[in-house]
């Protein structure tokens, strides 16, 4: 077997944009170290951008096993919310529209459910495109309504016109209700649809999936700059900032501690704004 062989980098700066925002995150006392098998650059094992954002947890402080386990998950769909914001920012047009399937049966089994939801969708998109290839964009999470019975929210992003009788046959599990997403502002979208989006995911099972998403959506650009001197960012626009420390490993430490390190993290409107801050 030939051995993976991995790049350990670093940066000092880590830049998200969508078409509305750039986020901006300076690792002011300690870089950013991350490890990549060959040229894949997605490959992080030392660091990934959910525990670059808030690290009040760390295994320096862990003290009672349950009580780290729901803090990381609490944390982990804390930032699928930033996520969902991210994606729905970058897809949001005139045609996204929001829907909600029921069961009329009282269906609790989630590997059940997820089965039909997935039926439904190639049915839909071969009815939409007449072909078996995943065109429609959507992101879709499970919720419990109080009699236990398990429901959809799905957000689709450029869906073409369908008759909601015809919604309803191809689903033909229960009730379909269908709405068109309007919100006040542009660079509001993300933020508005993913709060009322991803309600109550921290409740989910664990272990069980809490949203899907189809693989053809666009994705937030990501960009990681190495650089001793500080790049030149915006001082307008700014939406919200932030000052915080992360813990992370003393490699210096004999005794393999951790130490406080601080983070900057700026929030950005684009718009006049100078999108070059590296490569």
């Amino acid at each position: 077997m030939i051995p993976i062989k991995k790049e350990t980098r670093s940066y000092k700066f880590k830049i998200i944009e969508t078409p509305t925002t750039m986020e901006v995150w300076e690792y002011i006392d300690d870089p950013v170290f991350y490890s990549i098998k060959d040229d894949d650059e997605t490959s992080h094992s030392l660091n990934n951008w959910v525990n670059e954002f808030d690290a009040d947890d760390s295994i320096a402080q862990k003290t009672n096993q349950q009580y780290d386990s729901l803090k990381r998950k609490q944390k982990h769909y804390e930032h699928m919310r930033w996520e969902i914001a991210r994606i729905v920012d970058c897809n949001f047009d005139n045609k996204t529209k929001f829907m909600t399937l029921t069961f009329k049966e009282n269906v609790q089994d989630i590997n059940v459910t997820n089965l039909e939801f997935s039926k439904f969708i190639k049915r839909l998109n071969y009815d939409l495109y007449k072909q078996k290839k995943q065109l429609l964009k959507y992101l879709a999470v499970w919720e419990k309504q109080k009699r236990g019975a398990i429901h959809y929210h799905v957000i689709f992003f450029d869906l073409p016109f369908i008759n909601m009788k015809n919604l309803q046959n191809i689903w033909g599990h229960g009730f379909v209700k269908l709405n068109k997403i309007d919100v006040d502002s542009q660079e509001n979208r993300g933020r508005y649809v993913s709060k009322y989006f991803s309600k109550d995911l921290e409740f989910k099972e664990h272990k069980k999936k809490a949203f899907f998403k189809s693989q053809n959506l666009k994705k937030p650009t990501v960009r990681r700059i190495n650089s001793l001197q500080p790049i030149d960012l915006p001082e307008t626009n700014i939406i919200y900032t932030k000052e915080y420390t992360r813990n992370i490993p003393d490699f210096q430490s004999p005794d393999k501690s951790f130490k406080n390190s601080t983070v900057q993290y700026t929030k950005y409107r684009k718009g006049l704004i100078n999108n070059d801050y590296g490569n």
